[in-house]
């Protein structure tokens, strides 16, 4: 790999051996996908947001270069705190939240502590190279904005945040950015989460281009997360929809190397069995914004929740929530909002095993999370379809 004197003088040393080590991270990661040199970002984001309590190493390396004065080089934002104040279970296994979030901020962290950012807190531009480590909003980078970023791994991203660099390769190479697989559309009713998660499971890492479908914004941020999660999907393009796809033909080069058509029934195939009531409905996953939440909210004026409902949403949207008279509306409903990641807020639980959610990502990773349209979700917690 090809690097700058400054670079090469950050690797030798000069700048604090932490400083080193993260720089020579960089350089061996990116060595291994054949990257030929470093290139500036724009911004970075963190994943590391849990302050697990046999996280130990994590944290020793955060302090190491708080401790020798490095500071993030680019605007860092972070994902969700994980909802330590929900449960004795979680206090326990994420005992080390304070100390992780002080460090972050010695650092310079922007404190969002949301997956859902790039409305608000970190905003690319196309073309801008970022080093993102939330699988959810890289591919919404790529695909929605024209942003450039490969899905920054664990520790990866922090080197990334204090040296402003990440290895080109991937995504932020023209070549990798091309169309692969055709997807047809042959369905009524739109789910984007059950479209993702079919489309993810068939194309697995290659880049879909979906031909022409108005999705709006929250259903691209919601089927670029069922891609992510269910085939690690971190580009996709919509025909005449997403900035890198006007039309078919110039998001492919000779034409796609498969065609792959989803029906309606491939996405009813995935909905969770009506006759069996969920333990808890939970909606924001990626967290819902203000609008959305707003929007959830009204669906329940006038109603009580027919079981725990759960809404997980961007911090500061609800913040400014609690301003409003939706706020009112969601506490006479009985509806629990709250800041956090529902993954890890309710991966240890106990005697609430059926999850009902609109969310392929918490189908996936959640045990015992199964995906309903929204208007199944509404319905079993009481809200109006």
């Amino acid at each position: 790999m090809h690097l700058e004197p400054e670079q090469l003088s950050v690797l030798h040393g000069e700048a604090g051996q932490a400083m080193a080590s993260a720089l020579s991270t960089l350089v061996r990661f990116g060595e291994v996908f054949g990257a030929r040199r470093l290139v500036p970002v724009k911004s970075a984001h963190l994943v590391g947001s849990f302050g697990i309590v046999f996280f130990e190493g994590y944290f020793g390396v955060l302090d190491r270069l708080a401790d020798e004065g490095a500071r993030f080089a680019v605007p860092t934002t972070v994902n969700p705190r994980p909802g330590a104040e929900h449960s004795i279970i979680n206090r326990v296994a994420f005992a080390k939240q304070k100390r992780l979030d002080a460090v972050l901020t010695r650092l310079g962290v922007i404190p969002n502590y949301s997956c859902v950012f790039y409305d608000h807190d970190n905003i690319p531009s196309r073309g801008d190279r970022v080093a993102w480590a939330e699988s959810s909003a890289v591919v919404y980078a790529n695909s929605v904005i024209g942003a450039r970023s490969n899905l920054t791994s664990l520790g990866i991203d922090f080197c990334s945040a204090v040296t402003g660099l990440t290895p080109e390769f991937g995504y932020l190479l023209d070549e990798n950015r091309r169309g692969r697989v055709l997807v047809k559309l042959r369905v009524d009713r739109m789910d984007t989460c059950a479209l993702g998660f079919v489309i993810g499971q068939r194309v697995v890492n290659r880049v879909p281009v979906i031909e022409h479908y108005p999705f709006t914004r929250t259903e691209l941020k919601n089927l670029g997360a069922a891609l992510a999660s269910a085939g690690k999907v971190g580009l996709f393009h919509v025909e005449g929809v997403t900035p890198e796809a006007p039309d078919l033909k110039s998001v492919f080069d000779d034409g796609p190397e498969e065609t792959v058509v989803v029906t309606q029934s491939d996405l009813d195939a995935l909905r969770a069995p009506r006759d069996r009531p969920p333990d808890l409905v939970v909606f924001g996953c990626p967290q819902l914004d203000f609008d959305e939440t707003v929007a959830l909210c009204e669906r329940f004026a006038g109603r009580r929740v027919r079981r725990p409902t759960w809404v997980f949403m961007v911090p500061a949207a609800l913040e400014r929530l609690r301003t409003t008279g939706t706020w009112a509306v969601a506490e006479a409903a009985g509806l629990k909002l709250a800041p956090w990641c529902p993954l890890a807020c309710l991966s240890a639980r106990i005697g609430l095993g059926r999850i009902l959610a609109p969310s392929a990502k918490l189908r996936y990773y959640l045990r015992g999370a199964e995906l309903g349209t929204l208007d199944d979700c509404l319905a079993a917690s009481g809200g109006a379809r």
